[in-house]
């Protein structure tokens, strides 16, 4: 019974890792990691040298062959497509609603050759970054935020620094895999039934 515990004591905690990415882009790094728990591995900038391409070889050029015409694939109705869209919207809101970003930092300064510009291009990112705050905070989760603009007369071009950490939990990637793989596995499943009956349909009309 303790070994049974134990076990099941292990397993949630793994459940529990957040997995995510940490991005951040400033005068001093640009970086791309990914994070598991408290560790992180560099994706980005990719380190060690590139291995050449190796050529592949030209496949050789088949004679036409007779008999049975080859199988047209089937295409894609509309409402096909309707459902697909539906199932990769409810996907990304799914995932959009257990996502959670720790951090969200931006700094930009607004700086130009002509101070007029500069003023014209720091009002411009005020309206843009008022209007995206909304929408933003009603999609997303944001645990730590820090967004500040400014304006800069002596420089001559904009300086950005921007980080973000975003988050999400191993039973959460699961439950969301389950519940919308669920939806598309019906879908294809339907889709296959059709097919198949369509093909017999056909058969029997050309006997």
């Amino acid at each position: 019974m303790i070994v049974l515990c134990v076990i099941l004591l292990i397993l949630l905690l793994i459940l529990m890792i957040p997995v995510g990415v940490d991005a951040c882009r400033d005068a001093e790094q640009r970086y791309v990691k990914l994070k598991i728990g408290p560790f992180g591995m560099t994706i980005l900038p990719g380190g060690g040298k590139k291995k050449p391409k190796k050529e592949k070889p030209k496949p050789q050029a088949q004679p036409a062959q007779t008999g049975e015409r080859p199988k047209r694939k089937r295409k894609l109705a509309l409402d096909d497509l309707r459902e697909i869209a539906q199932i990769a919207l409810d996907m990304l809101r799914h995932i959009a609603y257990h996502l959670s970003v720790d951090r969200l930092m931006l700094h930009y300064t607004a700086a130009s050759d002509d101070p007029y510009r500069a003023v014209l291009q720091y009002g411009r990112v005020n309206a843009l970054l008022g209007s995206l705050t909304g929408p933003f905070h009603r999609v997303l989760r944001v645990v730590h935020e820090d967004v500040r603009t400014d304006l800069d007369f002596e420089a001559t071009r904009p300086r950005i620094a921007a980080r973000i950490v975003v988050t999400i939990q191993i039973w959460e990637i699961l439950l969301i895999a389950f519940s919308d793989g669920i939806a598309a596995l019906k879908w294809y499943s339907r889709k296959k039934r059709e097919a198949r009956a369509e093909s017999g349909s056909a058969g029997k009309e050309t006997a």
